[in-house]
């Protein structure tokens, strides 16, 4: 019992800490953007990190379960490109294409999620070698960018619809029904199978299944994000996926999300994402040579994450 609130503790440490870092930008990037707070600006922001962070909630499924997916990227590029291509196309409309391209997503998660769970591979080297797999399949799909999006679904996408921010109502609705996952029977599953396998599998566990439906789960959310990445672009790129597998990690680490498993929250994963996303929008704000931001995000995220770790340490002590 004392363990288990110990680890709460540590776990709202974690995003009081995450939460005060997301203030100090907010802070930061207001001094460039006064409208920062303005219904207009809210809805352009949350369309522009809206795939960000579905792709981290893809990537947190992952690393609950005790891996890390370096294919993300791929996978999101390829069910960007089978949305956009589809419907180029005009074959079936939206929903037939974006239905499609999540189709293809869970499989592409299913399929790695069952060669880490039957191979006995890690999971670091299976999915980085199912990122060529699936980069170059994405590639046979779109071999340059291309494709198309509906025009008035763009709109709405990035400017609103009816006044209503869609990008931020979709993230209500994701962090509401991983809410609802973890009372579940497969969310405790979930986090049961990252945190002890070998206890898990002793309690009855069907541990291998567990981990391929938390990959596809994963697919799932990596293809929302490459959906929400087609409409808020209007058209489809086959190798912008690779810098959302890095960013997706980092949102990971710095919402709390252990790298062994079983341990984290979505919500520190959604506010360490706004965090990347705001940190990256400010960069360009202050004009630095786009040579060093690279530089100066990876220094700030490494002290951030730093300072992160020994908080949570001071405050377990």
């Amino acid at each position: 019992m004392r363990e288990r609130l110990a680890v709460a503790a540590r776990g709202n440490t974690d995003l009081l800490a995450l939460a005060a870092l997301l203030l100090l930008v907010l802070a930061a990037y207001q001094h460039y953007d006064s409208s920062l707070l303005t219904p207009a600006s809210i809805t352009i922001l949350s369309a522009q990190f809206l795939p960000l962070i579905l792709a981290a909630a893809g990537q947190t499924t992952v690393m609950l379960l005790g891996g890390i997916d370096l294919s993300l990227g791929a996978v999101l590029a390829l069910a960007m490109a089978v949305f956009a291509t589809y419907e180029a196309q005009g074959a079936g409309g939206v929903l037939a294409a974006a239905g499609l391209a999540l189709c293809v997503a869970v499989a592409a998660g299913a399929v790695n999620g069952a060669l880490v769970a039957y191979a006995g591979l890690p999971p670091i080297v299976v999915t980085l070698a199912a990122s060529f797999l699936w980069g170059g399949a994405t590639l046979v799909v779109l071999p340059q960018p291309g494709g198309q999006v509906p025009a008035g679904l763009v709109d709405a996408y990035n400017n609103g619809w009816n006044g209503v921010a869609l990008p931020a109502v979709t993230v209500a609705v994701v962090l509401g029904l991983w809410r609802l996952l973890r009372t579940t029977r497969h969310g405790l599953a979930l986090y049961a199978v990252g945190g002890n396998e070998h206890g898990a599998y002793a309690s009855g566990l069907h541990t291998r299944g567990v981990k391929i439906a938390g990959y596809a789960l994963a697919g799932a959310f990596t293809g929302l994000a490459g959906i929400g990445l087609a409409v808020q672009t209007g058209s489809a790129d086959p190798t912008i996926g690779a810098p959302y597998t890095l960013n997706s990690i980092a949102a990971c680490v710095l919402g709390g999300i252990s790298f062994f498993g079983g341990v984290g929250r979505m919500r520190g994963t959604v506010l360490g994402a706004l965090v990347i996303g705001l940190l990256t929008n400010l960069l360009l704000f202050t004009g630095i040579s786009p040579f060093y931001q690279l530089i100066v995000q990876g220094v700030i995220l490494v002290v951030a994450l730093a300072l992160k770790t020994y908080l949570t340490r001071e405050a377990a002590v």
